[in-house]
């Protein structure tokens, strides 16, 4: 009871906007223990970062230990108690071990990429038409998006799907897309395909030394088929000279 009213008192006292995300306790196994975790973690951070990766009872004890270095207080016996939850709910024999991070694909810097969108957008508002613009790395990691004003939804993950496509097939997509006549393997593939689902006109790849290094792609462009296409070579031409 005493512990109890200790983490009600040490809630109460927390900045509104901390006991405001409190509500997230849900996400936490019901225990005895749950509300000393929750205190204690969500004065900082949510409580996904808790239930993410299950750990070793070392590692449990470290990351308490850090809570309370970084100014969480509990008693020895809370202490306690929140490890038997932790170990209990969250707990595995062997450590855990983080997978490294997924890195960036190879391709264009923020400040050229940026630039061929620009360029593409730009294009396409010279005809008095609206559009969206995606440039890639080679891995299909979005480096710009920049979306004209009025533009949907739909235009952004058209665009992905082409820039997928041109990376997929190492080629313009629009060359995809006149491929898929007579060619039922092919259509099967992009159909099967979630990133892809379909072919437009529209993504074209950007090369560096004979390399894809990824893909700048335009949807929304009203007009001719290849219109897209067109606005989005004009990007590509911007910064085609300068990709390493």
């Amino acid at each position: 009871m005493r512990t109890r009213l200790a983490l009600m008192l040490s809630i109460a006292l927390l900045p509104a906007a901390a006991r405001v995300s409190l509500a997230q306790d849900y996400l936490l196994a019901n225990a005895p223990g749950k509300d000393l975790v929750t205190g204690a973690c969500e004065s900082c951070h949510g409580i996904e970062t808790v239930i993410k990766h299950k750990r070793s009872p070392a590692q449990w004890d470290d990351v308490v230990q850090q809570m309370i270095q970084r100014g969480v207080s509990v008693t020895d016996e809370q202490k306690k108690l929140m490890l038997t939850y932790l170990n209990g709910h969250y707990g595995q024999d062997s450590d855990y071990i983080p997978v490294p991070p997924p890195v960036r694909g190879h391709g264009p810097g923020l400040a050229l990429a940026l630039e061929a969108a620009q360029a593409a957008q730009q294009a396409c508002k010279d005809k008095g038409l609206k559009s969206t613009t995606l440039v890639v790395d080679s891995l299909g990691n979005p480096v710009v998006l920049l979306v004209g004003d009025g533009m949907l939804p739909i235009n952004s993950a058209m665009d992905a799907r082409k820039a997928a496509a041109v990376l997929k097939f190492k080629e313009p997509s629009g060359v995809t897309m006149k491929r898929l006549n007579g060619d039922p393997e092919l259509v099967s593939e992009v159909k099967h395909d979630p990133a892809i689902g379909e072919v437009l006109q529209g993504g074209l790849p950007l090369i560096a030394n004979g390399e894809l290094v990824g893909a700048i792609a335009v949807s929304g462009a009203y007009g001719p088929a290849d219109t897209d296409e067109k606005c989005a070579k004009i990007g590509l031409d911007k910064i085609a000279a300068r990709l390493k």
